[in-house]
This record gives C-alpha cells, sequence and structure tokens, in this order.
C-alpha cells in the first residue's frame, strides 16, 4: 500500500528513497520546504517539489555538499538512479544546488538550498522518510522567514501563510513563540506575518484562487482558516 494517496506525492517519496540519505545527514542537509509541511500533516496541499536546507559557513555541510556534487555530478546525490532521468546538468553556486529529475515521466524540481541565517537543530526522522528531516522548530522557522521574503508576491499563493496555519494546529503555543525567537535572529518575522494574514483573509478571491491552485480540498480549507484564527489570536499575545 502507498504511503501517500497523491501521485505527485508518491513520485517524490520515490526520489527521496533514491537519494543518498546517509551523505546528505553527513553534509546536515535536511529535507524541508512546504513538501515535507504537508507530507507531514495528511497531505493537505499538494507539492510538487523537493527542497533541502543546508547550512553554510567554514567547514559546512554545504562546503562538503557543492565540492561532491562538482566531483562526481548526480552520483554525489543518488545511491540509486535506474528508475530516474535527468535531463540537464546540476547546477551549483553560493545560493544552492538546483536539478531537474525526472521520475515516472514527470519533472520535479530538487533544490538544496545554502542556509546561513540560522543554525540547524539536530534533525528529525519521521517513520514516513528515507532521508533526515528539519527538526520541528527549524521548519517553522524556515517557513516565517520564507513569508517574511515573499509575502507580497501573489504568484507565491500564500503558501507559506497557508503551511504555518495547517503546522501551528497541531504545535503549542510555546513552540512558535521559541521559532519567532529564532527567525528574528535573522530578521523580523511578526509584523510580515500579521500583514499576511490580514491581506489573505480580506481577499476572498484570492484566497479562493490559492485553494484551488493548491489543490487544497474544502476539509482542508477549513484546517486552514482555523489555524490562520489561531495565529491571529497568538500574534495578537505578541
Amino acid at each position: 500500500m502507498a504511503i501517500f494517496k497523491l501521485p505527485e506525492h508518491q513520485r517524490i517519496l520515490k526520489i527521496l528513497q533514491s537519494l543518498d540519505a546517509q551523505f546528505l545527514t553527513d553534509c546536515n542537509a535536511l529535507f524541508g520546504g512546504g513538501t515535507l509541511v504537508s507530507l507531514s500533516h495528511g497531505e493537505f496541499r499538494v507539492s510538487k517539489d523537493i527542497d533541502f536546507i543546508c547550512p553554510v559557513g567554514k567547514n559546512s555541510g554545504y562546503r562538503n555538499l557543492r565540492n561532491r556534487v562538482a566531483e562526481l555530478g548526480y552520483s554525489a546525490l543518488f545511491q540509486d538512479v535506474s528508475n530516474l532521468e535527468f535531463p540537464r546538468e546540476i547546477r551549483a553556486d553560493q545560493y544552492g544546488i538546483r536539478c531537474l529529475v525526472i521520475v515516472d515521466n514527470s519533472p520535479i524540481k530538487l533544490e538544496i538550498v545554502a542556509e546561513g541565517r540560522i543554525l540547524l537543530n539536530e534533525p528529525a526522522y519521521p517513520e514516513w522518510s528515507p532521508v533526515a528531516c528539519l527538526s520541528s522548530i527549524d521548519a517553522f522557522v524556515e517557513k516565517l522567514l520564507a513569508n517574511a521574503d515573499r509575502w507580497p508576491d501573489d504568484s507565491v499563493e500564500s503558501r507559506d501563510l497557508i503551511d504555518l496555519a495547517v503546522m501551528y494546529t497541531a504545535a503549542s503555543s510555546e513552540l512558535l513563540s521559541q521559532a519567532i525567537l529564532k527567525a528574528d535572529q535573522a530578521y523580523a518575522v511578526v509584523p510580515s506575518l500579521r500583514t499576511a494574514i490580514l491581506r489573505f483573509c480580506e481577499r476572498r478571491e484570492y484566497r479562493e484562487r490559492c485553494f484551488r491552485s493548491l489543490g487544497i480540498a474544502v476539509e482542508h480549507q477549513e484546517l486552514v482558516m482555523h489555524g490562520i484564527q489561531l495565529l491571529r489570536l497568538r500574534l495578537a499575545e505578541h
């Protein structure tokens, strides 16, 4: 029986299972982003790409990762490529490593983001995941920072806010407080979160477009709005 019901997520799992999990863990490259959030919370939305977060700096995991990719290409990241296709070369720079992977005739973007803003906690190991993942607090932090970066961009479809809302329905106020404190070491995240909530709640047509585009079913739309209300109440205390 498949772990995930959505075909997009089944394909993503196939790619995760093909990666060199031990090498990625050794480099502290951890699975994160919106796909981790969706897969960890009942596939409440469709996510179509794969993001890892890797620390930068002297003797960092990213340095080791990039050096090995330069030497070995895709073989640095994957231990099994029998069911995968790679239509172009891996691209690597100071911001991250990016590639396109084709599985079951479907292209999926994979990116390893170079993270220099925060220090990552010890990874989490969900039962369903073949690779190490961001801790709960770091998953929150990355989403808080992402929302601060791109909340005004309607093409993002408020996915960072939506992800934060769903995460918060299953988290404590203390965890959110810790995440805000950690994210604030990079830059302030609360003002932009308040604004993002206000804009999302006041724009019905935009909100419905986001739900449609992200494949969020009605029952999960209710979960999102419940989470946003919880966030609104929590931020009123901040």
